[in-house]
This record gives C-alpha cells, structure tokens and sequence, in this order.
C-alpha cells in the first residue's frame, strides 16, 4: 500500500483553480460587457440590471484576480515538476505554450475589457443615479 502524496494532490487542485480563476476574470468581463452595452443602448430596466450586477462581478473579479496571484506562487515554484516535466516525457510541450499563452491572453484580455467597462458601468450608475 503506497502513501497519499498530499503535496502533489494540493498542487495539481490549486493549478486546476489558478486556470478557473483565469477563466472566472474573463468570464466576468465579458459579462460586465455585454451588461455595460446593452446599458448604453437601451433604457432604466438595462441600467437597473448593470447597477445591480456589477458589485458582485466586482466580487468575482477581485476575487479571481487574488487567487490568480496567490496561486500562481505555488504553480510558479512547482511547475518544472508538475506541468514541465510531464509534458517533456509526454511529448506535449508545444500544448502547454499554447494553454499558457492563451491564458495570459485571457488574464490580459479579462483586464482590460474590466477597465473599460468599468468605466462605462460607473458612468451609467452614475449619470442614471441607479
């Protein structure tokens, strides 16, 4: 009977919740987005509903963005030995440039649509007295 490598299991669960934390700031944005747009274009009931969302995709957002730092410590000092490493043996390097690139770009992305549309979500919050 082997012994449980609980550092191994910690690791791979926190790196599985760094990409939905990726995901999550994304996700929020693009929320955010399609709210502050429909604000702009349409009447009370649109900016009622970007007023009432946007405190809590504030949460998420902050949220993810913590975890997306915090957990990229253990991801950072541990990832030769548990994404490196395996994909070297399985010959899946080329996969694992393209999934951190593609984050980044998520991360970045995620960014700056929630400083333009934060903008735009406070100035209709604002102006609307909502």
């Amino acid at each position: 009977m082997s012994s449980i490598d609980w550092t191994s299991i910690v690791i791979i669960i926190n790196n599985y919740l760094h990409d939905l934390a990726t995901g999550l700031l994304l996700s929020s944005a693009i929320i955010l987005w399609v709210l502050g747009r429909r604000a702009q274009d349409g009447g009370p009931a649109e900016r009622k509903a970007l007023a009432g969302a946007h405190p809590t995709l504030v949460r998420f957002a902050r949220g993810a963005f913590v975890w997306i730092v915090l957990g990229g410590i253990p991801r950072t000092i541990f990832f030769t030995r548990y994404e490196w490493d395996p994909a070297v043996i399985n010959g899946i390097v080329p996969a694992l440039v393209v999934k951190h690139v593609f984050m980044v770009c998520a991360i970045i992305v995620g960014a700056i649509m929630w400083r333009r549309m934060g903008k735009i979500a406070r100035a209709e919050i604002a102006e609307k007295g909502e």
